[in-house]
Formats: C-alpha cells, structure tokens, sequence
C-alpha cells in the first residue's frame, strides 16, 4: 500500500483540471471518468477498489504536494 502519492502542484492541477484520481494502493494516476470526491473506484493497473479523487485523496491526506 503506497502512504502518500507525492505530486507537485502542476501535477495535482492538471488532475484536477482532468478530474483525475490516484490509487491509493499502487499509486497509479488515472486521467478522466474520476469525480474530485470519489472513493473506491476501481484502478486500471491493479484492480483494485482504491482509486480516489485527487481532491479526496488530498483531504484523506494521502496526497503530498511537494515543488
């Protein structure tokens, strides 16, 4: 299980802009089809039902903006 998906700020904007998600479990980003508070939406890689809005997952905290 990945703790914190790090993304810089034009990343996390870009995912936002795309409404995009992240894994929460593999740290795969997925483009699109991904509303900002979505929970449990399953991941293109691993399959598995982690995949978080980028909004969400920055709210859970699982999210790190670092420059």
């Amino acid at each position: 299980m990945i703790h914190k998906i790090p993304l810089t700020s034009d990343e996390y904007l870009e995912l936002t802009e795309a409404q995009g998600g992240v894994c929460l479990e593999c740290g795969c980003v997925k483009f699109g089809d991904c509303e900002p508070d979505a929970e449990e939406y399953e991941c293109d890689d691993c399959g598995a039902m982690a995949v978080a809005g980028v909004e969400q997952a920055l709210i859970m905290g699982r999210v790190d903006i670092i420059e």
